[in-house]
């Protein structure tokens, strides 16, 4: 076992995000990141040159889905060095300036697929690729997503996989579920998916703020730990104006 010392730049570095990093155990000098990573003895180079991007990555993507600052991290090395390498870290964005109180770590890698999951999410201009990513993000963290009283809207996580099971669903009607759903909604969209499809195209991209915001309790649980209620039965907010730059993270008053 032998510890190395990673260093990275980022460009546009600036705070909350420099301490963000350092609340990860990172050490920070302007747009300098170093961190620790320590290599068993049966990792090869490459091996380990790739899980120091996958490291500093991954770190950047939380603290990209905290902050909403675009960041990507450059001319990664290791020192001493395992080998030759440098590599370049897909950048991860998007949110306001939001700082929990704890980095709750990686232990688990759902939680990376998650993140890398809103990423797409957040910043597609598809809406049938938004609600298949904040889906998949439902499926991986385990939340109910059933609705089960038919008298009252769906809550907000079913609402997410109806409305994604009526956008990539080949059928040409939608089932049961998804059919009264329609219903509840208004009685102008078509139920018919080819002659419909605008209709429920505009019905997702009408939905998605409402469903974003929802689903984005999800990585903010992900990101401090559990100390947040998902409210998984509650449904998604059906008017208003969603204040997207003030964040969904709770700031004690």
């Amino acid at each position: 076992m032998s510890e190395y010392v990673f260093r990275c730049t980022v460009s546009g570095l600036r705070e909350p995000q420099s301490a963000l990093l350092e609340q990860a155990g990172c050490r920070v000098s302007g747009e300098a990141v170093e961190f620790n990573l320590t290599r068993s003895s049966d990792e090869n180079s490459d091996e380990f040159r790739d899980r120091g991007a996958q490291w500093i990555g991954r770190e950047l993507s939380r603290v990209n889905a905290l902050t909403g600052k675009l960041l990507k991290a450059t001319s990664l090395h290791a020192d001493p060095s395992p080998g030759a390498m440098t590599a370049n870290v897909a950048a991860a964005w998007d949110h306001q300036v939001q700082m929990p109180p704890s980095h709750s770590g990686w232990s688990n890698d759902a939680i990376e697929f998650r993140l890398s999951a809103w990423d797409i999410a957040r910043h597609t201009d598809d809406p049938v690729l938004r609600l298949v990513m904040l889906d998949s993000i439902c499926e991986s963290a385990a939340v109910p997503q059933d609705w089960t009283d038919h008298l009252t809207w769906p809550p907000r996580f079913a609402e997410v996989r109806l409305i994604r099971n009526l956008l990539v669903h080949g059928s040409m009607t939608p089932g049961g579920q998804v059919r009264q759903y329609l219903a509840r909604c208004t009685s102008s969209i078509p139920i018919n998916r080819c002659t419909g499809r605008h209709k429920h195209l505009e019905l997702a991209r009408m939905r998605s703020p409402y469903l974003m915001s929802a689903v984005w309790q999800i990585i903010i649980n992900d990101c401090v730990g559990d100390q947040i209620d998902l409210h998984c039965a509650q449904t998604a907010a059906l008017t208003g104006i969603l204040l997207l730059d003030r964040g969904p993270y709770p700031i004690e008053s």
